[in-house]
């Protein structure tokens, strides 16, 4: 689940680029759920820049760093588990690991974005309630896991501040809904869409990131993407990864 944007949520910040995370020694062996490869990594990409936007963000109010825990296909994904313990260091604030944690596997590591789509990741574990958040995750692309672990967060009474993550795709920092491609999503596909996944997913088309939301503008017709997110979902299954939806004309 999900919940709207507001107008005025921040970019994730980015620490450093895929390239420079690719090359690093470490990397292959933090991904796949090497703690000191991990805190290696962090240490050495973690961006002065970035930490001192952090610093900002989290100096108003007492905040929990959650980051992403999450078991993938190559293995538990220590990245995540590193950079926010290093960042509950740098900003004194304490880090929440372990207390929420991903229920599901979605393999979306080089995934297209179709099968990201129909592979939600779904969140389980408890929401200090009032608490202020702020989410940490090794990547953000599509950014559907930091918007489910946020619709986590707030559907179970906190609240999230902000995103941070390591790295990401092109343009997986603007993270938020724009209004004009809330609005350009409505004028091509209109309410048609909306029911399509409040149907599939559970929630409208205003809660998607704006990655997703360009996507689908781009995409010709309701019923081809329909038709995509159905050959996603057999797909998914394929590479047994279940998917949030069924074959075309079924329910979720």
């Amino acid at each position: 689940m999900r919940v709207p944007w507001p107008p005025d949520f921040p970019d994730v910040i980015i620490h450093t680029d895929v390239r420079a995370r690719d090359a690093h020694p470490a990397y292959v062996a933090a991904k796949s759920g090497d703690a000191d490869a991990a805190v290696q990594l962090v240490i050495d990409l973690i961006n002065p820049t970035a930490l001192e936007s952090l610093c900002v963000l989290a100096a108003a109010d007492a905040v929990l760093i959650l980051p992403v825990t999450a078991e993938e296909a190559a293995g538990f994904n220590a990245i995540p588990d590193a950079l926010a313990d290093h960042l509950a260091g740098a900003l004194a604030k304490p880090a929440a690991l372990g207390e929420i944690v991903q229920t599901n596997k979605v393999g979306h590591t080089r995934a297209k974005a179709f099968q990201r789509l129909v592979t939600p990741p779904t969140f389980d574990g408890y929401v200090v309630s009032g608490a202020n958040y702020l989410l940490v995750d090794d990547h953000v692309g599509l950014g559907g896991t930091l918007a489910n672990l946020r619709g986590h967060v707030e559907l179970n009474g906190g609240h999230v501040i902000g995103m941070t993550a390591l790295t990401e795709s092109r343009d997986g920092r603007c993270i938020s809904l724009r209004p004009a491609t809330l609005n350009m999503l409505w004028e091509k596909h209109g309410e048609a869409l909306d029911e399509l996944w409040q149907a599939q997913f559970g929630y409208g088309i205003d809660c998607l990131t704006e990655v997703e939301a360009q996507i689908l503008c781009r995409q010709p017709t309701v019923d081809a993407i329909e038709d995509f997110l159905a050959q996603a979902a057999v797909e998914a299954r394929r590479r047994g990864v279940e998917a949030a939806i069924g074959s075309k004309g079924q329910d979720a």
